[in-house]
């Protein structure tokens, strides 16, 4: 459940040509075998750290990460979250009884973060959840907390009593937060090449009903991949969103329903960084007869080999019973952070 939401988050919510840092902070009720609090943070599509309630250690998940911070940065994310922890748990019990739900698996939830934009504007969100709902959000231009449902105005009037609560949290998603993407990002940028151009396919599907246009290995993140028909823009594409390569790279695979009787001509077009003008990529629709002729040879040859090796094993059987015995083998073969507060 918890990889399907950051999932859901991580493919929406943002621009591809923006910067954003996110942390996901997940308690959950005690379950055999699963942790009961767990915290990953992201820059853009990245994940750089993770903590767990079993290892009760922050840790890095981006090589530019750990040498972009000293020990002392790992310790003291340790000593914070292992504070939020006990709150998250504390959490648990409190919105159970307040809920009337103090049997079965519950889930207590928060997301927080900000963007930077390529046109110099910042946002910032704070959400918290319960059993994947909207519990409670901070609104940080009213500085007032805001819930949808009845059972979350005890918290709302508890916290927005709490002047020094709200000014920290407007503080750090207006300017903390944005401080730290800075540095994240130019950490991250130091590792990688500036601009590195993406290899671009076009297919079509065997029945030629849908076309996917597939960018990989490229640096930054930010690109626009579009599908065109005689030069108009498709707007009903499908995508999963920018993921992360490996190697710190990034893929985007766009896809679209297409008629195969529709003789229009289909085209994809990138725009990246690394490129120094935009990639047009055309459908070549005459790539398919020829790979059908090579799929058939390949059949027949198979065919062939199986009636040549099928006579010389009549033929061995058949010299064998004339008193021809072929010598024998042997039989035995050889293989070669600012969440923490109570509800």
């Amino acid at each position: 459940m918890l990889r399907l939401l950051l999932m859901t988050l991580l493919c929406g919510g943002f621009s591809a040509a923006s910067h954003s840092l996110r942390y996901f902070y997940t308690a959950v009720s005690p379950v055999p075998d699963v942790p009961e609090f767990v915290t990953v943070g992201y820059v853009d599509e990245e994940p750089i750290d993770y903590y767990d309630s079993e290892t009760r250690r922050t840790v890095p998940r981006q090589q530019w990460m750990e040498k972009s911070q000293g020990p002392d940065y790992w310790e003291g994310e340790t000593q914070n979250l292992r504070g939020d922890e006990q709150v998250f748990k504390a959490n648990i019990q409190i919105l159970e009884e307040r809920t009337n739900q103090t049997g079965g698996v519950h889930t207590y939830q928060v997301m927080y973060g900000c963007e930077l934009r390529d046109d110099g504007s910042i946002s910032g969100f704070c959400q918290f959840g319960w059993d994947g709902d909207d519990l409670i959000s901070f609104d940080k231009d009213q500085e007032v907390w805001v819930t949808p449902v009845t059972w979350g105005q005890l918290t709302k009037y508890k916290w927005d009593r709490d002047t020094a609560m709200i000014q920290d949290w407007k503080i750090y998603l207006e300017q903390t937060c944005i401080t730290w993407l800075k540095k994240y990002v130019q950490a991250g940028q130091a590792q990688h090449k500036p601009g590195v151009s993406p290899e671009v396919s076009f297919t079509s599907s065997a029945d030629g009903r849908q076309l996917a246009c597939k960018a990989t290995g490229f640096y930054p993140q930010a690109i626009d991949v579009t599908l065109l028909q005689d030069d108009r823009v498709l707007g009903e594409t499908r995508s999963h969103g920018i993921l992360p390569n490996h190697d710190g790279t990034y893929q985007l695979t766009r896809r679209v329903e297409v008629d195969p009787s529709d003789p229009a001509q289909f085209s994809c077009r990138i725009e990246h960084r690394g490129l120094d003008e935009p990639l047009l990529l055309f459908l070549d629709r005459k790539a398919g007869p020829p790979v059908l002729i090579i799929v058939v040879v390949v059949v027949l040859l198979i065919l062939v080999a199986i009636t040549v090796i099928g006579g010389f094993i009549w033929w061995k059987k058949k010299a064998g019973s004339n008193g021809y015995n072929p010598t024998k083998t042997s039989e035995k073969g050889e293989s070669s952070s600012n969440s923490s507060a109570t509800a």
